[in-house]
Order: C-alpha cells, then structure tokens, then sequence
C-alpha cells in the first residue's frame, strides 16, 4: 500500500522494501493478467523498480483493444520517450478508441478484499465513536471501516489515471485549438463522459461537450448531461456542509463505490438521505462556469495559479467531503483542477 513515513530513515528503507517487492512482483508476472500488469505500470515508476514499460503497455493493449485510456498511456510514454512519431500514432488512436475505461475500481476491489482480512485489534472505544462520528458513520468506526478509508485514499493515490496527456494537448492559453486536435479532443472527451467509474472523467468532459456541441440538438443534450451532473455534485457539497443535519452514509458505500462507479456510489448516497438524484425542472448549478454553459452567458475564464488552472469551488467544504473527494481525485497531473 505504499505506506506513508514521516521518519526519513524508516521512508527510505520502506522505498527500498516496496522497490523489492514490486520488482519481484515484475519478474514473476506472467503476462496473462491484465490487472497486474495495470498496477505495475504505476508501481515501477512509483518505486523506481526496473520494468519494461513499453511490454506491459503493448500486453495491456492487446488484452483490452480500443481503451483510449491505455492509448493514452502508450501516447504519454512515447512523449517522454521524444519518440514523436510513435506518439501521434497513438494519440490517433485514442481519438478512434471504442471506449474509456481504467481499472481502477478492479484493483480497490482487490485491495480491500484483502485488507479487510488482515487481523486487526480492536479500536479504542473513545477512538473508535470520534472516527464514526467525524466521518458521518451514524455509528461507531470498526477496523473494517479504516481498512475501507484507507484503500479509498490509496486507491485515489496510486490508481487515479493521468490526465495529462488530455489537459496539454487539449487546452491553450492563447488562441484557439486547430480544427483537427479540437476534433480529436472532442472525441476522447466523448469517451471520457461516458465512463462513471469516477467524478474527475465528468468534469472535465462534460463543459467540453456542451462548449464543443457543434447543433443546437447536440448542446442541449450536452448542457442536460452536465446539468444532472451538476445537481448531485452539488447536492453532495451541500449535505457534506458542517452545519447539514446529520447525514446517512451508505453502510456498504466501498463496495458500491468499487463496483459500479463513484457517480453510482453519490447518487445512492442522495437516495438514503432523503434528497432526489434528478434535479428539478429549471435548476441550474451554482458553479458559476456550469451555470453559463447551461445559459449560455459568457463564461468565466478560469484562474491561472502557479502554472495550473485553479478552482477554489472544488475544493471540500469539511473533512468529511475531503474523504469524499480526496485531493487526488481533483489533481489533474500537467493541468490540475478541472473547470
């Protein structure tokens, strides 16, 4: 799990130990599972163990032909590799992919399998009512509860794609993009938006798609997509606020989570608390860029903060949103937040 040290001498020689681990894990893959070979394309590159990123990449393409998000992968590893020509390739190809899909709820799924069956002592009880308490539990934590938080954080940590090779090639600061990259982007965006598996893919095709719509037919399917979207997203920040009346969280939220996606997983938390997951007719978000892809109105640039665009309003309302929406599901790697 990567554990985190702040003793630098412990940190080193557990690097050292993941490093071990990671590279036997390497040498010992057989290729005939793709799961493996997905969790070893961050895993290498997080522990410095020496694999073969080109094998595990083209292994994985095989296996699941058509994924733009290992296309991508393959494009951003040819970008670092300055192999240009390799890289359009692949940039082409994930323009043309059939659909956008991560493993990233596979490997959670294995992650907390596993974890939930470690032995673990039993919590304080004190410890144990302040943990249930802060994370809105309705009940007192249990060590399956910290088993379940802390492969959620992980799993956000380790397993969340990149998005950089989309956040580059797709946004400019001056200008506009060329007709044939917008068309490109648009296409990925397309896929993006229709993966669940988690909120970032949402926000950050969904504006594209409605600023993008090319009919007015396509906009207005477009602008009500971001628009349901909109109204759980911002449902969920209004029931996580501290001063919200107690709220229910899902007794068996993780497996949810890992099995039919984040959005599933927050609609379900509206239907236990009581709130519709379809907004009402006429409702428009708050953010005030959604709001103007849904008006029309001119939209608002976003803010250029330290060489990444910056949104405050992403940003958790209490710490029980923060385990909600972990900084690492809205760091968006070369781009940052979304807009």
């Amino acid at each position: 799990l990567w554990p985190v040290e702040e003793n630098p001498d412990r940190a080193r020689a557990q690097k050292s130990q993941a490093r071990t681990w990671m590279q036997a894990a390497y040498d010992n893959a057989r290729g005939d599972d793709a799961l493996v070979d997905w969790a070893l394309l961050n895993a290498c590159a997080m522990t410095g163990a020496e694999c073969d990123r080109a094998q595990l990449l083209q292994r994985l393409m095989a296996a699941d032909p058509g994924n733009a998000e290992l296309l991508l992968a393959a494009y951003q590893d040819a970008v670092e590799r300055r192999d240009t020509a390799t890289a359009e390739r692949y940039w082409q190809a994930a323009s043309a992919g059939t659909h956008y899909h991560p493993r990233i709820n596979e490997l959670g799924t294995l992650m907390v399998s596993v974890l939930r069956q470690a032995p673990a002592p039993a919590l304080d009880p004190v410890l144990a009512a302040a943990i249930g308490e802060d994370i809105q539990l309705g009940r007192d934590a249990t060590p399956r509860d910290i088993a379940d938080i802390v492969v959620k954080a992980r799993n956000a940590a380790i397993a969340v794609p990149a998005f950089a090779p989309i956040t580059q090639r797709c946004t400019t600061q001056v200008g506009t993009l060329p007709p044939a990259t917008r068309s490109a982007c648009k296409r990925i965006y397309a896929l993006l938006a229709n993966d669940e598996t988690t909120l970032i893919t949402s926000m950050l095709s969904l504006p594209r798609l409605v600023e993008w719509a090319e009919t007015d037919a396509e906009r207005e399917v477009a602008r009500e997509r971001l628009r349901r979207f909109a109204w759980v997203y911002e449902s969920l920040r209004r029931l996580d606020d501290p001063s919200a009346p107690e709220q229910k969280v899902p007794g068996d939220y993780i497996d949810i989570l890992f099995r039919d996606g984040e959005f599933a997983t927050l609609r379900r938390r509206l239907e236990i608390n009581g709130i519709p997951t379809e907004p009402p007719s006429g409702w428009l978000p708050e953010h005030p860029r959604w709001r103007a892809l849904l008006t029309g109105e001119p939209v608002p640039a976003a803010r250029l903060r330290l060489g990444v665009l910056f949104d405050p309003w992403f940003l958790p309302p209490s710490p029980a949103a923060g385990a909600l929406f972990p900084p690492e599901s809205r760091c968006l790697e070369g781009g940052a937040l979304p807009e």
